[in-house]
C-alpha cells in the first residue's frame, strides 16, 4: 500500500512521455511536471530528515535523563577488606565502570568537591574490574583521570564484591558515611548522564561535608551512569578467552 503513490507516478511519466514522444510534443510542459514532481519529492525527503533528526534528540536526552537502578546500600558502614574507615571524617565511596562514558562527569563533579572542601573528607573511587579481564581494565582514560584527582585513592573492586556487598548497581553511585559509619548521602553527584553543572547531588554532599554531623537525615538523589555489570564486559571477557 504504501508504493502505490509512487506507482501513480511512474505510470504518469511512463504515459507522458509515451505520449509527448509519439506526437513529437516533449515541451515545457512537460519540464513543469517533473519540476513538480521533484518539488514534491524533495519536500518529503526534508519531512522525513527532520523526523528523523527529532526522534534522535528525542531519544538522546531521554536517554541522559534516565536514571540508573540506585540499589539498596546498608544504612551503616559494613566492614571489609578493601576500604578502611578514616576517623574524624565523612568518606565518601564512588563505585565506577572503568569504561563509562558518563562517569567522566561524575569524576569532574568530584575534583570540584575535593577542590572546595579542602581535606574535609577521604574520598575512594572503586572501579569494577570483571574476573578474568585484562590489565587493561585498570588503566583506562577514566582511571588515570581519577588517579588524578588530589587525595583520592583509586582501589580495583574485583569481580564487584565490595559493590555488591554495598548493593550498587550502577556507575557513579556515590555514598558518603559520616564519621560514626552512617549513612548521609546515597545517590549521583551529576544532574543528568555525563552532565556537568549545579545539581541537587552535588549540592547535598557539600552541605554534608561541611556540617560534618552524623544527625543530618540522608539525602537520595537520582544516579546517572551505565551498568556496573553490563553485558558488554562479560561479552569481551569471553571473547578474550
Amino acid at each position: 500500500m504504501g508504493s502505490l503513490p509512487y506507482s501513480r507516478t511512474a505510470r504518469f511519466f511512463v504515459e507522458f512521455v509515451g505520449r509527448s514522444v509519439r506526437r513529437g510534443e516533449l515541451s515545457g510542459l512537460f519540464l513543469r511536471k517533473v519540476l513538480e514532481v521533484l518539488k514534491h519529492k524533495q519536500i518529503i525527503l526534508v519531512a522525513a530528515w527532520l523526523l528523523a533528526v527529532g526522534l534522535g534528540l528525542h531519544t538522546l536526552l531521554r536517554y541522559k535523563a534516565k536514571a540508573g537502578n540506585a540499589g539498596q546500600p546498608p544504612s551503616k558502614w559494613p566492614s571489609n577488606i578493601l576500604i578502611s574507615y578514616p576517623l574524624h571524617k565523612p568518606l565518601l565511596v564512588m563505585f565506577a565502570h572503568p569504561r563509562c562514558p558518563c562517569t567522566k562527569a561524575s569524576l569532574g563533579e568530584l575534583e570540584q568537591l575535593v577542590a572546595r572542601a579542602q581535606n574535609q573528607f577521604d574520598a575512594t573511587i572503586a572501579f569494577y574490574t570483571p574476573r578474568g579481564g585484562s590489565k587493561a581494565w585498570s588503566s583506562t582514560a577514566l582511571v588515570g583521570e581519577a588517579r588524578s584527582i588530589p587525595g583520592v585513592r583509586v582501589q580495583f573492586d574485583n569481580d564487584g564484591n565490595l559493590a555488591k556487598r554495598f548493593g550498587i548497581e550502577t556507575s557513579g553511585h556515590t555514598l558518603v558515611y559520616s564519621p560514626d559509619g552512617k549513612l548521609l548521602f546515597n545517590g549521583g553527584i551529576t544532574g543528568s548522564r555525563g552532565h556537568l553543572g549545579d545539581n541537587t547531588g552535588f549540592a547535598a554532599v557539600q552541605a554534608i561535608i561541611s556540617n560534618h554531623s552524623s544527625l543530618l537525615a540522608p539525602t537520595t538523589t537520582p544516579v546517572f551512569g551505565c551498568e556496573l555489570f553490563d553485558r558488554c564486559t562479560r561479552n569481551e571477557i569471553a571473547e578474550s578467552h
